[in-house]
């Protein structure tokens, strides 16, 4: 099993942009997952003042930065219905200086965080005018109809599996890939203490040659707050590496 990127999301604009910077240059698989919605992320608030800082840092590097936009509630029910957001759209155009290629390449539309929308047809449209981006969708029992319903539009999407529907608890066994021709990543209660556990779990249901991805977040904070420790973050990244590194070597 190959990972392509590890995740590490909801960074908060109390982070010094330079931890994210240094963050991004242990690996070339290290991904930014951004939550975005509109009551923290509009024009003029705060942490979209810091993100678009770590954008224009992040648009003008040869070597590209993983960013993954993860987009909730309002932005991702306007989404939902083939209606990009003026904020969003903003980041979805922003283009890498040296390379021309999109700053942000991945979109995860959050369906079942307060999307009351999703029409499949009118996605499968969004996806088609943006051919160099990927767009993810979670995956869970909760929106296996909504999800099942987009891929017989044949758009082309990836998917989140996390069985715990956001609230950080790992599952006793991983979820084989729901589909042969969509790629499918793995959230849900991911730590530094246990990513290379979880990982051996996941690649005992993947085929062998599987390229796949991970997304930690909740256990990679500050106990009780909302802040990430840097040293988890770290420490979370640098033991899925070193799994990585230890299965090729079997």
């Amino acid at each position: 099993m190959n990972l392509k990127y590890i995740t590490c999301s909801d960074p908060r604009e109390s982070l010094q942009i330079n931890d994210l910077i240094e963050l991004t240059k242990i690996s070339p698989k290290v991904e930014i997952g951004m939550q975005s919605h509109p009551s923290a992320m509009m024009s003029g608030l705060d942490r979209n003042i810091w993100f678009n800082q770590f954008l224009d840092w992040a648009g003008k590097q040869k070597t590209p930065v993983n960013i993954a936009m993860h987009v909730n509630y309002q932005w991702c029910d306007k989404m939902c219905t083939g209606i990009i957001p003026n904020e969003i759209a903003k980041w979805m155009h922003l283009r890498n200086t040296h390379t021309d290629a999109p700053v942000i390449k991945r979109w995860q539309l959050n369906i079942g965080d307060g999307t009351n929308n999703f029409d499949a047809e009118k996605i499968a449209r969004l996806i088609e005018m943006f051919p160099e981006n990927d767009f993810l969708f979670p995956f869970n029992p909760y929106v296996q109809s909504k999800i099942s319903a987009l891929y017989k539009t044949n758009a082309k999407f990836s998917l989140m599996y996390d069985s715990s529907y956001g609230y950080g608890i790992c599952p006793d066994r991983w979820n084989p890939p729901v589909y042969n021709d969509r790629n499918m990543g793995y959230a849900g209660g991911l730590s530094p203490e246990n990513v290379a556990q979880n990982l051996e779990k996941i690649s005992q249901v993947v085929p062998k040659d599987y390229t796949t991805w991970i997304d930690a977040e909740g256990k990679l904070m500050k106990p009780n707050s909302r802040t990430w420790d840097m040293n988890r973050v770290t420490n979370y990244v640098k033991n899925a590496l070193a799994w990585e590194a230890n299965q090729k070597t079997k």
